[in-house]
């Protein structure tokens, strides 16, 4: 059945109602599922890949839309790697940088406030490392990245974007508005990371914002997949070399 392509209002039911239909979907198999038979908690990165891959599907099949309509698509990728390495390339060694001085400082912090930031205690000697399972850690990585890319930037970027179009007074940079939709897409997705229930987890609303200004430079959702799910990677390299 075909249906016209929901704007305003509608659209901003059928986002936020799928959003809290998936976490919802992944916390009671998480929460309840998991723990009457533990050995199905080792799904649960499975289940959460599958619900953002398909889960919108039940709306956007019904309108004749395809994944391509939300970003995942690889037709322009070698404007995605282009934008994809550049970014990489100015911000992995600022962050690099950040995450050494913030390691040396988070033992100095009084332990409550340190407990909030990250779950971090007092690093080691620096070496470099490989986390453990390395090429695992890679391949859960790269799937998590593209899942939650086409349901964040993909699927509720779009819908969002149409509820609340970015007008005159939106941000701008580098030709990308950001306007409400953009920074509530962001939110959404920080929150969403408190399924793992730990404060510090809010903090990856801002590389959402990276991520969503990629989507809004390049059209798709391949270029900010692969910075998403690179940066996941280099962040595990720098905890294994801080802390082996």
């Amino acid at each position: 059945m075909n249906q016209s392509r929901p704007t305003g209002p509608a659209a901003l039911r059928e986002s936020i109602s799928l959003w809290v239909i998936c976490l919802g979907g992944i916390a009671l198999f998480k929460f309840v599922l998991a723990r009457v038979i533990p050995p199905a908690g080792a799904l649960t990165g499975a289940v959460a890949v599958a619900a953002f891959l398909y889960g919108p599907e039940f709306y956007f099949r019904r309108r004749g839309e395809v994944h391509a309509d939300y970003g995942l698509s690889l037709a322009r990728w070698p404007r995605d790697l282009a934008h994809a390495l550049i970014v990489m390339a100015i911000i992995f060694p600022l962050f690099a940088v950040a995450f050494s001085a913030f390691a040396w400082s988070l033992p100095r912090l009084p332990p409550t406030l340190a407990a909030l930031l990250a779950p971090y205690g007092t690093p080691h000697a620096f070496s470099l490392r490989l986390p453990e399972k390395f090429l695992e850690l890679c391949a859960g990585n790269a799937a998590v990245a593209v899942a939650e890319e086409f349901f964040y930037r993909g699927y509720m970027q779009t819908l969002l974007e149409r509820g609340w179009p970015p007008g005159a007074r939106a941000v701008r940079f580098l030709g990308v508005p950001m306007g409400r939709a953009f920074f509530v897409t962001a939110a959404l997705f920080a929150v969403g990371h408190l399924l793992e229930p730990a404060p510090w987890r809010l903090g990856v609303f801002f590389p959402a914002l990276l991520f969503g200004w990629i989507r809004g430079r390049t059209g798709t959702v391949a270029g900010a997949a692969l910075v998403h799910g690179t940066s996941n990677v280099f962040l595990a390299f720098l905890e294994a070399s801080f802390y082996g």
